[in-house]
């Protein structure tokens, strides 16, 4: 989604968690559609990159977009037959890109998540994720002082 007044935050993960979690509760199904570029146009008359995607990479006269509850957006799918199948998930970071990698673009905000068809998946998951960050050598290399970071250099 494209908001330009707000920024998503790590404070507001708990919040999208509750959010995505009633939205699994109402097993929304995923609906696939084919619709015209025209329409598709119309339709996201409103986002400037939609329309940008509808534009330089359809190329045929129609295309799919699928609709969960009041979401529908471009996508080739397919997807999960609705949202009930997912059992587990969590909201793990957020980030910002620039639109299509390019210098001068707009940013985008990214939320990424992942999701599991069982909450056991999820905490074996998140156990071999903290396993890893005690692993992890940037920051064993810099305890040990092998090497370090300097906040004036790349």
């Amino acid at each position: 989604m494209h908001m330009t007044d707000r920024t998503v935050l790590p404070s507001d993960h708990a919040a999208l968690e509750i959010l995505i979690k009633e939205i699994c509760r109402e097993k929304q199904p995923f609906v696939r559609i084919e619709v015209a570029k025209e329409d598709l146009r119309q339709m996201f008359h409103y986002n400037p990159f939609k329309l940008h995607i509808i534009n330089e990479r359809v190329t045929t006269p129609t295309t799919t977009v699928y609709r969960c509850g009041t979401l529908v957006d471009l996508c080739l799918g397919p997807h999960v037959r609705h949202t009930g199948n997912i059992k587990a998930m969590a909201v793990t970071n957020n980030s910002s890109s620039k639109w299509e990698g390019s210098g001068d673009a707009k940013y985008l905000q990214r939320v990424h998540g992942i999701s599991f068809p069982d909450t056991k998946q999820l905490k074996e998951w998140r156990h071999f994720q903290e396993e890893a960050a005690k692993r992890d050598h940037r920051k064993i290399g810099a305890d040990q002082e092998l090497f370090f970071f300097h906040h004036h250099s790349p």
